[in-house]
């Protein structure tokens, strides 16, 4: 009888967790596969564009949205697995378009500098810390007379990453 509840004890902990694991969005991309440094300046920035598609779906996830909200209505368990997962592959994707911009600059192919000029002004992932740090000095500077309104707001946007 023991043996039995132990076995049915382990399969319930296995589902509970491949539930979990399913909830969980988005996909992590790879950082780097073995084929990258052997393709031509064209896939790269096709590799490029894709790392960066896969990063704005990621950013999708973050925030006040209707499956999170029934994640954490249904199973708050889930909402946690994905907001884990998201950071995971906003950072891999971030990971991935600085390594093909490295190649691509290696390779010194066309149209680099524009792409790099797009990588460097997106998101980037931040702690609540970060976040909150950011803010505050951006909310102190904005105070002593150093911005104005319209140039705190758009800054304000950036940080926030809207």
């Amino acid at each position: 009888m023991k043996y039995i509840k132990k076995k049915f004890s382990i399969m319930i902990l296995g589902l509970i967790l491949a539930f979990l694991y399913s909830c969980a969005k988005p996909t992590v991309v790879n950082i780097s596969l073995p084929e990258d440094k052997n393709l031509t300046c064209t896939q790269l920035e096709k590799a490029l564009e894709d790392a960066q598609k896969f990063r704005k779906k990621a950013l999708s996830h973050v925030g006040n949205t209707g499956k999170n909200q029934m994640r954490a209505v249904l199973f708050w368990p889930a909402l946690y697995m994905t907001y884990a997962n998201t950071h995971e592959a906003i950072v891999a994707a971030t990971e991935r378009s600085v390594l093909l911009i490295n190649f691509m600059t290696d390779k010194r192919c066309l149209n680099t500098e524009k792409h790099i000029n797009r990588i460097q002004t997106t998101m980037r992932v931040q702690t609540l810390k970060d976040l909150t740090e950011s803010y505050n000095s951006l909310n102190d500077l904005y105070k002593s007379g150093g911005l104005t309104e319209d140039e705190f707001r758009i800054q304000k946007k950036k940080i926030l990453g809207q």
